[in-house]
C-alpha cells in the first residue's frame, strides 16, 4: 500500500528546519511527516534522542546515528536503513508499508514489540540484544551479509 503525500496526516516538516531545530536542542517531533528520499539531507546525521513517535518517514538515513530514538508507532514507506546505529531505540508498533532492508545496522538494546516488519530483511545486522517480542515477522528474513549478496 503506497500512500500519496496528501493522504498523510501530520505536519510536513522541511528537513533543514528539522535539523536547525534539533541542533538548537529540540527533540520532540511527534506527528510529523518527513519526505527526504531524494535530497539525502539526513544521511550521516546524528539525531540521537529524537522523538519521532506517530510520524511518517520517507527518507534516506544512510550512515546516521539514531541512538535512543523513539520510533513508536511510526509509519514508513520507501526508506533506506543502511549503516545506522540504532542502539537503544524503540520501534514499538512501527508499520512499514513496503518491505525494507536493514543493512549493517546496530540493533543493540532495541525494542520491536508488536512491530509490523512485513517483508523486511535484516542483512549483516548486530541484533543479539534486540527484543522482538510479539513482532509480526511475515516474510521477514535475517541474513548474513555474504548470504544476502550471494558471496
Amino acid at each position: 500500500m503506497d500512500l500519496e503525500r496528501d493522504e498523510i496526516e501530520g505536519e510536513e516538516i522541511n528537513i533543514r528546519e528539522l535539523l536547525s531545530r534539533y541542533n538548537a536542542g529540540e527533540r520532540n517531533f511527534t506527528d510529523i511527516t518527513i519526505f527526504d528520499i531524494n535530497d539525502g539531507l539526513l544521511r550521516s546525521v546524528d539525531l540521537s534522542g529524537i522523538n519521532l513517535e506517530n510520524s511518517f518517514l520517507w527518507a534516506d538515513f544512510s550512515g546516521a546515528i539514531l541512538r535512543e530514538v523513539n520510533f513508536r508507532y511510526t509509519i514508513w514507506d520507501i526508506i533506506v536503513w543502511e549503516d545506522i546505529d540504532f542502539t537503544g531505540s524503540d520501534f514499538t508498533g512501527i508499520n512499514n508499508l513496503v518491505g525494507c532492508d536493514f543493512i549493517r545496522c546496530n540493533l543493540s538494546n532495541t525494542i520491536w514489540t508488536k512491530a509490523d516488519l512485513w517483508q523486511s530483511n535484516f542483512i549483516g545486522c548486530e541484533d543479539a540484544t534486540a527484543n522482538f517480542s510479539d513482532a509480526d515477522f511475515c516474510e521477514v528474513k535475517f541474513f548474513t551479509e555474504k548470504r544476502f549478496f550471494g558471496e
